[in-house]
């Protein structure tokens, strides 16, 4: 994915979270998805070939989550299906693409250039630019970043608290 494109991703999570007045961190997911139209479920089937799922139901849409992930992951996956919705699906921005996703299924899988771009935004969604900037500041010591605690605070995993600090360029490859 290009600079370009990762920056207009970063902007309409942006847009996105201050249009619904999403705060960060967000404490309650399964709340925000409800806000801005759809349900959450609990899919046991999932686990083993997709760590998520997001289809349309008539003008609506759901999110099917497996039984056993964390927090963390659960938050990424869901914000990650967020991604497809608003990118891929054109949900409240595209009407001509979202008239098109009727039959359409994402699966939370496998590193093609999609699923690049909805981790992207589920990186910006549950990470904003600015908070994590402030943040990673508060949880500087020296030369030392707790990227832990900033993991913690915007409960997501170290792993991907870490990526998003790298891509910004606040943290060293």
């Amino acid at each position: 994915m290009n600079n370009e494109l990762r920056c207009k991703i970063n902007e309409l999570a942006s847009a996105i979270l201050h249009c619904y007045e999403i705060k960060s961190p967000i404490t309650n997911i399964v709340e925000e998805v409800e806000k801005l139209g759809g349900k959450v479920k609990v899919d046991s089937s999932l686990g083993i070939f997709s760590d998520g799922r997001i289809e349309k139901e008539n003008n609506s849409f759901s999110i099917s989550i497996p039984i056993n992930q964390t927090s963390e992951r659960k938050n990424f996956t869901i914000a990650h299906e967020l991604g497809h919705l608003f990118l891929h699906m054109g949900y409240k921005i595209n009407d001509d693409l979202w008239e098109k996703s009727d039959n359409k299924v994402f699966n939370r899988k496998g590193n093609s250039e999609i699923e690049i771009q909805a981790n992207e935004f589920a990186a910006a969604f549950l990470m904003p630019k600015e908070k994590y900037k402030e943040i990673m500041d508060e949880n500087t010591v020296g030369n030392t970043v707790y990227i832990a605690k900033v993991a913690k605070y915007f409960n997501v995993s170290i792993d991907a608290a870490s990526y998003r600090g790298k891509w910004l360029g606040y943290l060293q490859w």
